[in-house]
């Protein structure tokens, strides 16, 4: 969803800026994209509850810092190093910021993230700081100190709940998590199909025409309404996929949509170089000059299959490697056929297929 949206939006911002067609229809598509990353935080907060609980606290830390640091540092230095040369965001410069992109405190400072889309990035593992503390002083800690740092993650959780709105994707997911022997059996034996659709309407409907900023997501003056109704429609969609059996999760666990599940966050992270780059070979071929209905389509499926193919050559060597290396194991195992017969433990399942 990001993908498309960011590569249509852009090429209607550079070759097509007054077609007045176009603009209604790649703006859909730009709201849908920022939506994608707030369903991401939903599954995310689903799939990290479950490692938290898994994991020490050395475990975790060196797992999600080997899992997401490597791509992360090297396309935030890549970004450094061309905007030094090229000047293309001055205001980005600076060793300072550098640093603060590069130890995920760029946040609170309030200095822009460097590299395109590692603002999401920077949420992520501080959720991740936030949610482990919590859990391990609140349900694992039998230090003396397990209050007092009980009370200190909570404050960090409530911190980022209430600066940052879209926080409350991340909460709901973990709540599934928590929620799921008794969501399970009422999800499987009714209509988990139909409840899915019913949701994703009600998120195509709002999502494709609204955009909710991350700080105010749920404080917008007559916003509050469709924002509320959003994060529960998400909430809905994503555990009647999760535990149901309908035609939507045979869908999502098909292999093209696995491998751009498994190679997402390189691919979240490498596209917009790939997009620069299809940007001026189109600059110099005088794409604008002919209609965008003819040239949309070639665009589109020449920028994603690129963007594919580089991204899972940086997901082998740079996202994966590393880790595989130090850990000894896979990061990503097909898993085992479903028995209708046992409750499966999704979460586990998920912790090995999901792309973070």
């Amino acid at each position: 969803m990001v993908l498309i949206a960011h590569i249509s939006f852009g090429f209607w911002d550079h070759f097509y800026h007054d077609d007045a067609v176009l603009a209604r229809i790649v703006h859909h598509v730009a709201y849908l994209g920022t939506y994608g990353v707030e369903l991401f935080f939903v599954i995310s907060g689903y799939v990290i509850t479950s490692s938290c609980l898994r994991y020490s606290p050395r475990e975790f830390a060196g797992r999600r810092f080997w899992r997401l640091y490597p791509v992360f540092a090297l396309f935030t230095l890549l970004y450094f190093v061309l905007n030094l040369v090229t000047r293309y965001e001055p205001v980005k410069l600076g060793v300072g910021k550098l640093l603060l992109n590069l130890t995920f405190l760029d946040l609170f400072a309030g200095t822009p993230a460097l590299t395109p889309n590692a603002w999401s990035i920077t949420y992520e593992v501080w959720y991740y700081i936030a949610t482990y503390g919590l859990l391990w002083f609140l349900l694992r800690s039998t230090s003396p100190w397990r209050v007092v740092g009980a009370i200190a993650f909570m404050t960090l959780a409530g911190y980022m709940l209430a600066a940052y709105d879209i926080t409350i994707y991340f909460v709901g997911g973990a709540l599934l998590y928590f929620l799921q022997q008794r969501l399970r059996p009422v999800i499987a034996a009714g209509p988990a199909t139909a409840m899915a659709l019913a949701a994703l309407v009600v998120i195509v409907a709002i999502a494709g025409t609204m955009d909710f900023p991350t700080n105010t997501y749920l404080e917008m003056p007559g916003m509050v309404l469709p924002a509320v109704a959003l994060v529960v429609a998400t909430l809905i969609f994503v555990q009647a996929v999760l535990f149901g059996q309908g035609a939507l999760s045979r869908l999502l666990c098909t292999a093209p949509v696995r491998f751009v599940g498994t190679i997402s966050y390189t691919l979240y992270l490498a596209h917009p170089y790939v997009y620069i780059a299809m940007r001026e070979l189109l600059r110099r071929v005088g794409v604008g000059n002919y209609p965008w209905q003819i040239t949309l389509l070639p665009y589109l499926v020449a920028t994603i299959a690129i963007a594919l193919g580089v991204s899972w050559v940086i997901h082998k060597l740079v996202e994966v490697g590393p880790y595989e290396l130090i850990y000894g194991n896979r990061i990503y195992r097909d898993p085992k056929p479903a028995d209708p017969t046992e409750h499966a433990q999704p979460a586990e399942a998920a912790m090995e297929t999901n792309p973070r």
